[in-house]
């Protein structure tokens, strides 16, 4: 089955924490511990088979229809037949074609390079050019490669002069991916469309108008539609292979599919802890909850646990109720409910508040107090009970209520008293924090916006919420199992070559540290900031620490920290390694998560007095990308998952630690060494 891609997004919501209010209990999360005050590596591009996600296995060849768009084919120097579908998107070979692969790609990507290097040309040469296998390229283009989209505009540009033309410029594009993929990528597009030939007058004005902008992303939502999420990415007769998979894995599967196989494996059963969980029983008779609205026969029913003082449920309540209100209870689509969880350990009021938005309740303005007091917490909260209880008295009276019954009815205690076993409830079914949500008995965390609710509505009335939630918590397991198979941090000493790594202080110093570290991880600034200049002072320049500098970029959260390393490496050609890595360091709020990153760094080398124009082009074509996908590989291989991570004579120590810790270790290590 293909969700469409509101359902995957909401699938990345349901039964996972958000922005909430928490109770104060304890936890056993490690995201609080100093000592783990990392980034996690995401994965970069390649993944391996896709497995578990077949409906049914394939009996028979189905190749799905495909339309070509009239007039579009033509014939390229091998021979081949190229041209375009009815929607736009360029194929390769017969269009009668068994198979089918459609290729989901992104043209600064590495691993997608790597797969038109190292693969693609024996499955042209073979498959597609015995007629085989039809190629369909669609775009899809990852936030993590800024370049991309303007890649894949220059590829469609090129082909409005043929098909021919598109797939001459999608290999130049690939084959000088590290020439264009930083900076002033139109100018290196317009070169390659001279190189081949192109009518330059209507190429440049469609690379300058980014003419096909609507078009990729149009390719990168139809690829979210069908679960994409890495690339290269493909479906061979509409079954997923992922991740720049070997020559021999393509032919097998071809060769599969050929011949009415599934290249699919059949789904394992989820272990217990993976196990969607059992929707809860929730009574939502008049006497259990706080209020209620909408058709009780609706097939969607919503239960809210809310805290009047939490600012989270605050914004649900101005922002998001609203329209949950006018467009699912008032339609009859949704039945509603509220009950209390005041987290009074967090918020003192909060139990009075819930209490007074009841007792407005029965002088029948629940929904009228409950909007007011909420558009008012600032009023009423963190002033004490008896404050709390004048102001909230005089928001009753603001909306007509009778102030002096509603007085009588907060210190009667029976609805406090009916607060406090709604608390009890909610805390015996283990909800800790606020809002909560429970949609059919599932649970949904935070303020949510009011899309995420219509999506899960929808989902309950197609009968798919199940569906959905079984796909999420595979994704779960099939994360914790590739988590698992990660190189683990050593338990002891590890030798890490120090090569030609950038370094300071003595090499024959008795403790060497070895930093992995991203130029645009938070934590590798604050190590910079509070812990690097005390080492140097008092260990490094005395001669009591060698420390070496090695790149670990998590290109996944941080799509400049590749140039940014790279940048360091380049001055590093004219001494001048330490300036640009403490600039980069010292000005990183400046430059992260900008797409002109490069004319920062740029500058940043003027400044210094480096030579400006070999700085740039050292920048410019990536010289040390190389080297530093090198340093991340062999982080990774020594169980580095992120950063900044240290080795201290070999010892493994992670995060960006507070300087006694480093103190206390080179102690240690000293008195290893007997020093």
């Amino acid at each position: 089955m293909v969700y469409s891609k509101k359902v995957w997004w909401l699938a990345t919501i349901l039964i996972l924490f958000a922005a909430a209010c928490g109770a104060a209990t304890a936890t056993s999360s490690t995201a609080d511990d100093p000592a783990n005050d990392s980034h996690l590596l995401s994965p970069r591009d390649g993944a391996g088979l896709l497995e578990g996600e077949a409906d049914t296995a394939v009996t028979s060849i189905t190749t799905p229809e495909v339309t070509i768009a009239a007039n579009s084919a033509e014939v390229d120097a091998d021979g081949i037949e190229v041209g375009f579908t009815e929607e736009g998107r360029p194929y390769r070979g017969n269009p009668d074609a068994p198979v089918l692969i459609e290729e989901f790609s992104d043209y600064q990507c590495p691993f997608c390079s790597r797969f038109v290097a190292q693969t693609f040309p024996s499955i042209n040469d073979n498959q597609i050019a015995n007629g085989e296998v039809l190629l369909i390229f669609y775009d899809f283009p990852l936030n993590i490669h800024p370049q991309a989209p303007a890649a894949a505009n220059a590829a469609r540009c090129a082909g409005e002069q043929g098909a021919v033309a598109y797939w001459e410029m999608h290999d130049m594009l690939f084959a000088n991916i590290n020439e264009w993929g930083n900076n002033q990528a139109n100018t290196f597009f317009a070169n390659y469309g001279q190189e081949l030939g192109l009518e330059m007058d209507s190429f440049t004005s469609c690379l300058e108008q980014n003419k096909y902008a609507a078009a990729v992303q149009a390719d990168y939502q139809h690829g979210l539609s069908r679960g994409i999420s890495s690339t290269p990415s493909f479906f061979i007769n509409e079954q997923p292979l992922i991740g720049a998979q070997p020559l021999a894995t393509f032919n097998e599967a071809i060769a599969l599919i050929n011949q009415g196989g599934s290249i699919v494996a059949e789904a394992e059963p989820l272990p217990a802890e993976f196990a969607v969980p059992t929707p809860a029983a929730i009574p939502v008779a008049a006497s259990d909850v706080a209020w209620s609205a909408g058709d009780p026969d609706a097939p969607v029913q919503i239960v809210e646990f809310t805290d009047y003082q939490c600012p989270f449920c605050q914004q649900y309540a101005v922002e998001t109720f609203p329209t949950v209100f006018a467009e699912m209870i008032a339609t009859g689509r949704v039945f509603y409910a509220i009950k209390d969880l005041p987290l009074d350990s967090l918020h003192p009021e909060a139990i009075v508040a819930s209490t007074a938005v009841r007792c407005a309740g029965e002088q029948g303005a629940y929904k009228e107090m409950h909007d007011t007091v909420f558009a008012n917490q600032a009023v009423w909260g963190g002033r004490g009970e008896p404050a709390a209880i004048d102001a909230l008295v005089g928001l009753a009276e603001e909306i007509a209520l009778d102030g002096t019954a509603l007085r009588r009815c907060i210190d009667l205690g029976e609805q406090r008293d009916k607060v406090l076993a709604s608390q009890q409830e909610a805390i015996a079914m283990g909800v800790s924090s606020t809002p909560t949500f429970y949609i059919n008995g599932y649970p949904l965390r935070g303020a949510q916006p009011y899309d995420v609710f219509d999506a899960v509505a929808e989902l309950v009335e197609n009968g798919e919420l199940e569906a959905v939630l079984e796909a999420q918590m595979r994704q779960a397991y099939e994360q914790a199992q590739a988590q698992a198979a990660q190189p683990q941090p050593p338990t002891g000493p590890v030798d890490i070559p120090i090569g030609n790594a950038y370094a300071m202080g003595d090499p024959n110093a008795p403790v060497t540290i070895i930093e992995y570290t991203d130029y645009q991880c938070p934590f590798c600034s604050r190590h910079f900031e509070q812990t690097l200049s005390q080492l140097q002072e008092d260990y490094i320049e005395s001669g009591m620490v060698y420390y070496v500098f090695k790149d670990f970029p998590l290109t996944q959260l941080h799509p400049q920290a590749v140039i940014a390393a790279n940048a360091a490496r380049c001055a590093g050609e004219q001494g001048a390694y330490l300036a640009m890595h403490d600039a980069l360091f010292a000005n990183q709020s400046e430059w992260s998560g900008r797409s002109d990153a490069d004319t920062l760094f740029n500058q940043y080398a003027a400044d210094m007095g480096l030579d400006e124009a070999e700085f740039a082009t050292c920048l410019a074509e990536g010289r040390y990308e190389e080297q530093i996908y090198a340093d991340l590989d062999e982080g990774t291989s020594f169980g580095v998952s992120g950063t900044p991570a240290f080795f201290l004579n070999g010892y493994f120590l992670s995060g960006a630690q507070p300087y006694d810790t480093f103190v206390d270790a080179i102690a240690f290590l000293l008195e290893e060494q007997g020093e």
